[in-house]
């Protein structure tokens, strides 16, 4: 996770997704992972991608706050950049607990 953080920084995104792709064969129900991934796709402009990955993380993560929020968060951002900006705002108000 820390090597594609540091890869993902450095803008190597196909290199930083090999490296999630790798965990997450190892760990497919850890939602950070989706959402890692999820940030690595909205890096590279596929913001739907993106908001599928944190759609996965935010059903994963119902009994991690702190995951969902992140999950919901990164959808958030996805559907804004899309110009989605009700929905985004939808998304962030979930992301900070407002069901």
């Amino acid at each position: 996770m820390n090597q594609a953080q540091i890869q993902l920084q450095s803008k190597n995104y196909p290199v930083a997704a090999s490296s999630i792709e790798r965990a997450l064969r190892i760990e497919p129900d850890n939602p950070l992972l989706w959402i890692e991934l999820g940030k690595v796709r909205q890096a590279e402009g596929n913001y739907v991608q993106a908001e599928n990955m944190g759609r996965k993380a935010a059903s994963m993560s119902v009994n991690a706050p702190k995951a969902y929020s992140s999950a919901w968060t990164l959808i958030a951002e996805s559907l804004r950049a899309r110009g989605k900006n009700s929905e985004a705002q939808e998304a962030l108000l979930r992301a900070q607990g407002v069901r």
